[in-house]
């Protein structure tokens, strides 16, 4: 890394500050999408966002008129920035279209990780089309790269067969496309702002043009692909704040983020600031996860840990192999160990705890590389200093040469300022002292000293051993938090906590505390020595501090002495007690860390180990910290009869003296938890038994998974919203293959007509989507989108007299407020019978209360019940009101669900 100009360092704030926008807004934007959830789709959300921020661009294009009047003026140089550009906003195209369509239709948190070895493929590119703004690749470089995309593949590959509540495992490629867009378009902004430069003569104006007009090309691309794909673009569930997260993700990250990235990659060629956006993939899997409860895979956690690893060590400007290898301790050292940590409870304050501890270790590494860079600066700033101090004496026994080498050994080792000030003192006298020999040899011995000590005066910031210190107390904090109640869980956060410390006490100062590393680079500093002829030299102080001993060097060998510098002194070896007892202490420890953790996530005899909670493996409810072993967890999977019935179910059960907790849960997790070998004690409030899988089913009928004896049958099925002409004229889907009849439901204009078969990701949809291509019924266009889109889209329609066909299903509010009529059951299509719908409890119920065992046995829902459920949620009652009032209104079906097991002599608890 070369020193910066004064230039450089007047622009670092605002180096800085680009890096931290970037890094807050590339972070937010799963979160912005997370917001704006089954409200709008990808393409919607991408449009709407590119709009705003190609709007916005023309205004400030206009604003800054006299700039803009230049940029126009130039018009060859014009020319050749719209030709890189278009090439930039291509590529940024592929970026914005794949990143949203993999956050829509796969794992959101794989898709993050995937889409983020964009700055390693950006690397690459780089260095093939603007190789000026960037160092050639050594073969440790090209490991790097290679370990983060093998991150990026395990993840990839893991989605394989894997399917998700949004869509197939198959999407997850947008990920991987969307990192190649957004790792080729850099260079390409790069040539851009060149020319838009030659210009306008300012480097931030001319990055923000660039950055515009490839925002403008991107969004034209992804319009022509759309049209080419004949995708409709439905904004019917579209509100304000969509709109207004829609505004924040265009200002924010396509031109803000954008803008200030490309300017700032350029003005600090180093990355060791412009680094930090590689920090994004990390904030945004943490964020999602505790706001969000979004899974996240193991194999997700350490593809991104490889990722970050690798970006952040390949643009530090790492140039030894040491650095190489602390920065992967650092890096990977709390991550992996927080994987198999095992621990008595989980939720949001220790995983907050666990993300902030791994995203300190990951800082730590940054800093370690960082200080590796600035050694390996000193050692060749050194030897220039080392030569010019010879040069100086042309006497055959290179007596004064001897002196300057003594005295600058003494000024590197002195422990105080004031003995370093008289040391410096001394060193340049001797230096003036040759001044009658060569002048201009004096002048570059003073230079060449006046260039190492401002890089040996850069030791630690405190800003630095700030951050190696949170990383040593975040972990203590931690291991704490989430130990196992057992010997062996206290023994490892014992052992996890030293070896933080062991970090901080090894890096601390990196001159000296190295145990073995420091004996090499003072072997190494009597370079000088050899070349003129002369013995090792070393300050007394160095002896005295216990930091070598007399096997150092052998006796024939060294000279040791202070006071005169060309006499030797007896030196008076001293031993470091305290730093090599807790050095050597802590690294007995780490060994131990690899025997005891292990053997801890095993649990003891009798024991109670609960499995680590990370991401996307929880067995721990997610959204409460504190449910006790002994309260009974019900799910609320999210849809609204799901919420009611939940929330009676907890009051009834609340009302029995209970212990219980109403928890958020995905379906898809919820059905996993119940096939769990040791399941939770789960209640499933609404289980939709035909729609499960064949594994699910099975375990119904072997009772590991019990069902209550009552139950209301759902309806599925094809129905349509009517026009005078589509009443008269449609009688079931086969009047579809009329072409005639099909464009009644054309509404995009493309001769097909559309049939709404469901969200991505429900096995309805699948199944209808199946039998519409056996049957090659070519005249319908099946789509799948959200159900809050779909019924935007319906209400829409219904006040137009707009025919639409579309799957439903019976209980459902839709019913009451639209008259709508069944032209085909889904049982008469597929193999989807009437399905029966249960309140499911697991096993484990019946362990922690007979009560309640006796109690969900005989829950029972009526479709008028379900049908009002979901009527007063969709007019804005919360479902708490709703359970409160239909408990007061049916005290017999509450009191036939508790008193039931008096009459039949369960025992209660």
């Amino acid at each position: 890394m070369t020193p910066l100009s004064r230039t450089q360092k007047a622009k670092l704030p605002a180096i800085a500050l680009a890096a931290v926008s970037s890094v807050i807004f590339w972070s937010l934007k799963p979160i912005f999408i997370s917001i704006i959830g089954d409200r709008g789709d990808y393409a919607e959300v991408y449009v709407v966002s590119g709009a705003i921020a190609v709007v916005s661009s023309i205004v400030a294009s206009l604003i800054f008129w006299k700039k803009t009047k230049s940029l126009l003026k130039g018009k060859s140089s014009l020319l050749r920035a719209i030709g890189w550009s278009s090439l930039s906003g291509l590529f940024l195209s592929t970026w914005y279209y794949g990143y949203y369509r993999a956050l829509y239709s796969a794992s959101m948190t794989d898709a993050t990780v995937i889409a983020f070895t964009w700055p390693l493929i950006a690397t690459i590119a780089i260095r093939v089309f603007t190789p000026k703004t960037a160092e050639k690749l050594k073969p440790t470089q090209w490991l790097l790269i290679l370990a983060s995309f093998i991150g990026a593949a395990a993840i990839g590959i893991s989605n394989i067969g894997v399917e998700s509540s949004s869509g197939s495992s198959g999407e997850i490629i947008w990920a991987f496309v969307a990192a190649l867009g957004s790792g080729l378009y850099l260079p390409f902004a790069f040539k851009a702002t060149a020319e838009i430069e030659k210009c306008i003569d300012s480097k931030p104006f001319a990055t923000f043009y660039a950055i515009s007009i490839a925002n403008a090309i991107s969004l034209s691309v992804v319009l022509a692909l759309l049209g080419a794909t004949n995708q409709t673009l439905r904004f019917y569930a579209f509100d304000s704040q969509v709109i207004f997260v829609c505004a924040l993700i265009g200002l924010g990250t396509y031109l803000v983020a954008e803008v200030t990235w490309t300017w700032a990659f350029q003005e600090y060629k180093s990355l060791t600031l412009s680094s930090l956006p590689y920090f994004s993939p990390a904030a945004s899997v943490i964020l999602l996860h505790l706001l969000f409860d979004e899974p996240v895979r193991p194999i997700a956690m350490i593809g991104l840990v490889l990722i970050l690893f690798s970006n952040l060590t390949l643009h530090a400007n790492q140039k030894t192999t040491n650095a190489l290898g602390l920065t992967l301790i650092a890096t990977v050292y709390v991550a992996l160990a927080s994987q198999i940590l095992p621990l008595e409870s989980g939720g949001a304050i220790p995983e907050l705890t666990a993300a902030l501890t791994g995203l300190f270790a990951i800082l730590a590494g940054f800093i370690l590389s960082r200080a590796s860079a600035r050694r390996t600066e000193e050692i060749d700033a050194r030897t220039v200093l080392v030569r010019r101090l010879i040069a100086l004496d042309s006497n055959p026994d290179k007596s004064l040469a001897d002196q300057l080498l003594c005295q600058l050994l003494e000024y590197e080792f002195s422990e105080s300022a004031q003995d370093k000030r008289r040391q410096l003192s001394k060193l340049y006298v001797l230096i003036s002292s040759a001044e009658s020999s060569s002048p201009q040899k004096v002048e570059e011995a003073r230079d060449a000293l006046a260039t190492w000590m401002a890089i040996h005066d850069d030791r630690l910031s405190i800003g630095e051993s700030v951050a190696l210190w949170m990383t040593g107390l975040g972990s203590v904090i931690f291991v704490l938090l989430l130990r196992d109640a057992s010997p062996f869980g206290t023994a490892g956060s014992v052992v996890f906590a030293a070896g933080a410390f062991l970090l901080i006490f090894t890096i601390r100062d990196y001159d000296r505390n190295n145990l073995h590393g420091f004996r090499n680079q003072l072997r190494r500093l009597q370079q000088g020595f050899q070349e003129i002829g002369q013995k090792s030299y070393v300050p007394a102080e160095v002896v005295e501090s216990g930091l070598v001993t007399s096997k150092t060097f052998e006796d024939s060998e060294a000279r040791y002495g202070r006071s005169e510098l060309t006499h030797s002194t007896e030196p008076k070896f001293q031993k470091r007690k305290i730093f090599d007892t807790v050095y050597l202490g802590t690294a007995v420890l780490v060994i131990l860390i690899i025997l005891l953790l292990p053997i801890s996530t095993l649990g003891i005899a009798n024991g109670s180990h609960v499995e680590s909670p990370r991401p996307g493996t929880e067995v721990a409810p997610s959204g409460n910290s504190q449910v006790s072993k002994e309260t009974i967890i019900i799910a609320d999977t999210g849809w609204p009869a799901a919420h009611v019935s939940s929330a009676v179910i907890s009051s009834v059960l609340s009302a029995n003296d209970i212990s219980n907790v109403v928890e958020p849960f995905d379906q898809t997790t919820a059905a996993q938890e119940f096939l769990a070998d040791e399941p939770l004690p789960l209640v499933h409030p609404d289980l939709w038994l035909q729609n499960q899988s064949f594994q699910f089913q099975e375990a119904v009928q072997n009772n590991d998974v019990k069902l209550s004896d009552a139950k209301y049958n759902a309806t599925q099925g094809i129905y349509i919203l009517d026009s005078a002409e589509t009443k008269a004229r449609v009688e079931g889907l086969e009047s579809l293959r009329n072409p005639e009849i099909a464009r009644l439901f054309d509404s995009d204009h493309d001769g097909l007509g559309e049939m709404w078969i469901g969200a991505r990701g429900w096995s309805t949809a699948t199944a209808l989507e199946q039998w519409i291509g056996d049957n090659k019924l070519n005249t319908i266009e099946p789509e799948s989108y959200s159900e809050s889109i779909f019924k935007a889209k319906l209400e829409h329609f219904a006040q137009h007299d707009k025919p639409i066909i579309f799957y439903g299903y019976v209980p459902d509010y839709i019913h009451k407020k639209f008259e709508l009529r069944l032209v085909n059951s889904l049982d008469q299509l597929t193999s989807q019978p009437a399905v029966d719908v249960h309140v499911a409890r697991t096993p484990t119920v019946s362990r922690i209360s007979p009560k309640a065992e006796e109690i969900l046995k005989h829950v029972s829902f009526t479709v008028d019940d379900i049908n009002e459920f979901i009527r007063l949620e969709h007019a804005g009652v919360s479902p708490n009101e709703i359970a409160s009032y239909w408990i007061k209104e049916h005290p017999g079906t509450v009191a036939q669900w508790t008193d039931h097991r008096q009459t039949t002599g369960a025992a209660g608890k």
